[in-house]
């Protein structure tokens, strides 16, 4: 991997007597940085959703279009109140690839206080123009009904 170089700080920027060229070593700076943010991981879609007191069907994560390739998918979900009794809720994503539907489901969150939380994060081959989708399962049991927020990611690997 390329390593970015200091950035030129008492170089002047232009070439002397050429209006408007740029010196070469502010040009290698620009240009390594370039690559270089070429090979990170790119957020392609989010989704945050407070104050949830239901399960979550089956929901697309929104995504500007799903080219074929390597995705990495992460989570976080957080009891956001405590259930009067006991409470549970977990996590799947689901995607297509080589024509094949795929799931994962993640462990719940049962520890039924507002410091029960948990998150993960996997990679998955997709398919082109297929879905990428995320569910809650949620229970809970008691007059007060648990409460979660939940935060999921989608990110085109390089």
């Amino acid at each position: 991997m390329a390593e970015v170089e200091a950035v030129p700080m008492r170089s002047p920027v232009l070439e002397p007597g050429k209006s408007g060229l740029m010196r070469r070593e502010f040009v290698r700076f620009l240009d390594t940085l370039r690559r270089l943010i070429g090979l990170t991981a790119q957020q392609q879609g989010a989704v945050e959703l407070t104050a949830q007191s239901a399960s979550i069907v089956t929901t697309d994560i929104p995504l500007p279009s799903v080219q074929e390739g390597l995705y990495r998918l992460s989570y976080s979900l957080r009891i956001t109140q405590a259930a009067t009794v006991s409470s549970s809720a977990a996590l799947a994503f689901s995607w297509t690839t080589s024509g094949v539907s795929c799931s994962q489901a993640f462990t719940a969150v049962t520890g039924n206080t507002t410091a029960s939380q948990t998150s993960d994060m996997i990679t998955v081959s997709v398919d082109a123009s297929t879905a990428i989708r995320y569910a809650v399962a949620y229970s809970s049991v008691g007059a007060t009904s648990m409460m979660f927020a939940v935060d999921v990611r989608a990110e085109v690997l390089p």
